[in-house]
């Protein structure tokens, strides 16, 4: 008789109740199953919890059935591998794929939402219909320009997020079953009986084995013959969920399956507006060329269908507009549609002599659009600085930020970015502030691909003032396009730019439609006063060429000028955001927040985000806006760059991955991209990869401490001495930089339990900070320092110093570290009176609440000799307890070490162990931060608590080891050398 086996001689048994499973599952690899989500005919998904990162994820596992066959797991890993690549915000994100007792699962982020199929249980409106559709086949474009494509598109393969986000889900296994073959007829009868048997689809509508991947309602004509696809068949099937979306029921309604494929090769779907009445007829014709039967006569490209439907929504949307301002529909369309119409419609029109005036003057707005269409949006356009023969010099470069500003809100154009300008003018042997004119401005844009030069001018005629705008083929010399404007006085230069570049965009043909929805007047969107909009331009020069804080005093320049300068502050948040300077990056972001409405629409979404993350601290938020920003402005990589730095706080390191990555491929020439993509892999336990990713920086000759700290991080990971100098030598003298590189060797020393020397660094960094006006930056090392105290046994030292930083600064990062400081050190009700200002002040920071004042709390249950309670303080920062909680490294892992300490004092040595062992093992998230040595002697005693001497000796030999040049005197290394020799 065979012995019985236990759970973990059976892991993939589970025995699902409901959605629940049974009590004795286990691990899939590294990732803990906790309810059924799905089945099919060919796997499993479940949701998980990545116990590595703890993150939940969703796993897809192929049943037992298919592991030994040979060809479908090879495809699956292919497929699967291909679909990984996959990068986009409408496309569900694949972590991982793996193998587990012989079951080949991947994993993919878990999305809360809702499926497209119970969305439509409400009914859409047509916008709604049109939103979730651009984003569809955005999606798709992209998956098909990477060589995938999907071939089960239907309602359960999408999800819509609450803030309306699509995302497609099941890349890479919707080819796992595909058969070339046409499905034999006892088949089609077998699933025939399947669906009678149940008259409610299953969620994962999946085909009996030996029949064509997809659910066949949704199939195209050439997938259910069997015949070879390609891209045309999710067209198709697209086409029959956007006939779902406005109709509420499927094109092709059949009682047996064999009905349906009857109706999908030759039956007509009745039109959309038999059902639904207010289908505009373009869109009917839209979904209509989708459905056809001949592939051939179908879009030919999913980007195609996408433009159309993209097209139709911004017509529909000016529509609307103008029936507000009393314009009738009849005018609207002949204003949007009809001007896109091919000319010989227009030419037959006039032959019949149907509406011969407002088409006489429609069709000439189309030739003057069509004559100059001279860009599309894949072209790039190099702005040179202004020509300025008045000798006044206030229009030096502020005339040039007004015009950018100005065509930047276009969604269509696209300005070669600030750092592209001054990466390629390196390149050039030119110093990143040359003056870009005539031929330096062409070199250039020939250098950088671009398209364009457009050039501007300013001339004086008497008091009278002619501003020019002139596109420059730089290829070729000629001009593309030209425009002029007149102002009267000094005053209307800036409204007669915003005229000349309003009719410049139309010129380089951008639609009416998108110049009517993005067009604040440059006046609005910055200021009226050329002194300010001076300022503020050699501010954001400066910022590229020389860094964050050198730009801060222009900036203060143009606030003195003109204090209702929006663009100005959200500038000031984003520089004192980068310096650590939570304060004044905050005050600054409500401030542009308050004066959102003197903005363009593009920098709405960006003061918006940066509000929410530096005022409220919402993060989720701020990622939310993010995401937006990017379905406006798809080519702007500051959204992703923010949204990279938002998951890192939250701890989410693969997403803050994804969104760098995204970042540094729409513009290379920017170094934060490059930082944070440094960072995640750190976190990641990727540390080789940093190197490479820090030196392609530097190959686009960036430079700054945030990547000189990341070089300096992976030489304390090597142990690399000699590295570690050099980049601590880069900084001397850097103010506003110098400070960070000699904190963080301020850590190091304290990490080998040199705190003397540690002193002397963390002094030195906050002489630094105070010298450069960063008295929060000082007030930040100096409760580091403090925390470090306390940790080594210090209590009253600690204190002292952290009473000294509240003293600099109450910025919110400097009082959690004092809060905890206080709580560490046995000052209760210091530590409970700052807590409770938190709680008050931040009641949305996500990182306050759900990192810093579980940890705060839970020092103070520690220090009452309540463990179970302290344990129970840090169930809510457990999700968040790898996040970069502080400018100062990845992450600190407090919530852990606490969880730990509160175990050993509870005497629960396994549990204790398992915690320090996080900290050990997450090396590349603590990096140089002393809770990564301390662990090693939490460890140690752990282990002794257990009775296991063996380990408990090698644990306490490593953190001796470690600390072998420590301070004789610190009262941590005395106690474990007291208790390491009574081990012995």
């Amino acid at each position: 008789m065979a012995p019985a086996q236990t759970p973990e001689d059976r892991p993939f048994e589970q025995t699902v109740v409901g959605s629940s499973l049974s009590a004795f599952v286990i691990n899939v690899g590294p990732y803990k199953l906790l309810r059924k989500l799905d089945e099919g005919g060919m796997g499993e998904v479940y949701l998980a919890e990545d116990t590595r990162l703890g993150r939940k994820v969703a796993l897809k596992m192929l049943l037992a059935q298919f592991t030994q066959d040979e060809d479908r797991v090879r495809r699956f890993m292919r497929e699967a591998k291909a679909a990984s690549a996959l990068n986009h915000p409408n496309i569900i994100t694949i972590f991982e794929i793996g193998e587990a007792n012989g079951r080949h699962y991947l994993t993919t982020e878990f999305i809360e939402g809702e499926t497209l199929r119970k969305r439509m249980a409400t009914p859409l409106t047509i916008s709604q219909v049109l939103d979730i559709g651009l984003q569809i086949t955005k999606a798709l474009s992209s998956a098909h320009s990477s060589g995938i494509i999907h071939r089960d598109m239907k309602p359960e393969n999408v999800m819509v997020r609450p803030d309306g986000l699509v995302k497609i889900l099941d890349f890479g296994i919707a080819k796992l079953v595909e058969k070339t073959e046409t499905p034999p007829a006892a088949d089609l009868e077998q699933q025939d009986t399947i669906l009678k048997s149940d008259q409610k689809p299953k969620p994962s509508e999946l085909t009996v084995e030996g029949m064509v991947l997809g659910t066949v309602s949704y199939m195209s004509p050439e997938q259910v013959r069997g015949e070879r696809i390609d891209a045309r068949t999710d067209i198709f099937s697209v086409g029959i969920m956007l006939y779902e979306m406005i109709s509420g029921k499927s094109p092709f309604v059949g009682r047996t399956l064999a009905d349906k494929v009857a109706l999908i090769l030759s039956h007509e779907p009745p039109p959309l507006t038999e059902s639904r009445p207010d289908t505009p007829d373009r869109l009917q014709a839209i979904v209509s060329k989708a459905l056809r039967k001949d592939r051939g006569s179908r879009y030919q490209d999913i980007a195609e269908f996408h433009n159309e439907l993209a097209e139709l929504k911004q017509d529909l949307e000016f529509e609307q507009k103008l029936e507000k301002s009393g314009q009738s529909t009849h005018q609207s369309r002949l204003i949007t549609i009809e001007t896109r119409a091919p000319i010989r419609r227009w030419l037959k029109a006039i032959m019949v002599g149907v509406a011969a005036i407002i088409l006489l003057s429609a069709a000439g707005l189309y030739w003057r659009w069509h004559r100059s269409a001279v860009l599309t949006e894949k072209d790039s356009v190099v702005l040179a600085d202004f020509a300025n023969s008045t000798g006044d010099p206030v229009f030096d470069d502020a005339l040039k930020q007004g015009l950018a500003t100005s065509l930047q809100q276009s969604p269509f154009l696209n300005i070669l970015s600030d750092s592209k300008v001054a990466a390629t003018l390196r390149l050039m042997g030119r110093p990143p502030d040359q003056h870009i004119t005539g031929d330096v401005a062409r070199e250039l844009c020939q250098r950088a691909y671009s398209k364009a030069v457009i050039a501007g001018s300013i001339a004086s005629l008497g008091s009278h003032y002619v501003v020019g705008l002139n596109a420059i083929d730089c290829q070729t010399g000629d001009s593309l396009a030209r425009e002029q404007a007149q102002a009267e006085s000094k005053e209307g230069v800036l409204t007669a730019l915003n005229e000349a570049a309003t009719k410049f965009r139309e010129r380089l043909g951008e639609s009416l439609s998108t110049i009517k929805r993005y067009d604040t007047p440059v006046t609005e969107a910055t200021t009226t006063s050329l002194e300010a909009l001076k300022a503020f331009s050699t501010g954001r020069k400066i910022a590229f060429t020389k860094g964050d804080a050198a730009s801060i005093p222009y900036y203060e320049k143009a606030i003195e000028l003109d204090p209702n300068f929006a663009l100005v502050y959200g500038n000031l948040a984003v520089a004192y955001g980068h310096l650590g300077q939570s304060i004044r990056a905050s005050e600054n972001a409500r401030k542009a927040f308050e004066l959102g409405q003197h903005i363009s629409e593009r920098e709405k979404y960006r003061i918006i985000a940066f509000y929410q993350k530096y005022g409220p601290g919402d993060l989720e938020k701020s990622n939310q806006t993010c995401e937006q920003w990017e379905q406006a402005y798809p080519r702007e990589a500051l959204s992703h760059i923010m949204e990279a730095d938002n998951y890192s706080m939250m701890g989410q390191w693969e997403k803050a991955f994804q969104e760098a990555q995204q970042s540094v491929s729409l513009e290379p020439d920017n170094g934060y991209g490059y930082s944070n993509e440094a960072w995640s892999l750190f976190a990641l336990n990727r540390p080789d990869e940093v190197k490479a990713t820090v030196e392609r920086a530097l190959a686009h000759q960036l430079d700054s401490y945030f990547l000189r700290l990341a070089l300096y991080q992976y030489a304390f990971l090597k142990g690399d001495q000699t590295t570690m100098k050099q980049e601590l030598s880069w900084g001397t003298g850097r103010s506003g930089e110098e400070d960070w590189l000699l904190s963080a060797q301020s850590d190091t020393e304290a990490y080998f339990g040199r705190l003397a020397k540690a002193r002397e660094f963390s002094e030195r960094a906050i002489d630094s900070a105070k010298h450069a006006d960063a008295k929060e930056t000082a007030a930040l090392w100096q409760a580091n320092a403090a925390l470090r105290e306390v940790e080594f046994g210090n209590a009253g030292t600690g204190k002292e110093r952290a009473l000294a930083a509240l003293a600099l600064s109450t910025g919110r990062r400097v009082t959690v570290l004092v809060a905890l400081a206080l709580a560490r050190a046995g000052d209760i009700a210091g530590a409970q009176r700052l807590a409770d200002s938190l709680e008050r002040d931040f009641p949305e920071s996500l990182v306050t609440q759900f990192y810093w004042l579980p940890s705060i709390h839970a020092a103070i249950e520690l220090h009452n000799n309540n463990a179970a309670r302290t344990v129970e303080m840090l169930e809510t920062a457990e999700p968040y307890e790898l996040g970069q909680c502080q400018p100062l490294q990845v992450g600190m892992m407090y919530p852990t070490y606490i969880r730990g300490l509160a175990f050993l004092s509870a005497r629960q040595g396994a549990e204790a162990a398992r915690e320090f062992q996080k900290i050990i093992d997450g090396r590349g998230v603590v990096l140089n931060f002393p809770v990564g040595a301390l662990a090693r002697l939490g460890l140690a005693r752990a282990y002794a608590m257990m009775g296991d001497s063996a380990k408990a000796k090698a644990a306490y030999q490593d953190f001796l080891g470690l600390w072998k040049d420590a301070d004789a005197d610190l009262p941590i290394l005395k106690q474990a050398r007291t208790e390491y020799a009574q081990l012995s």
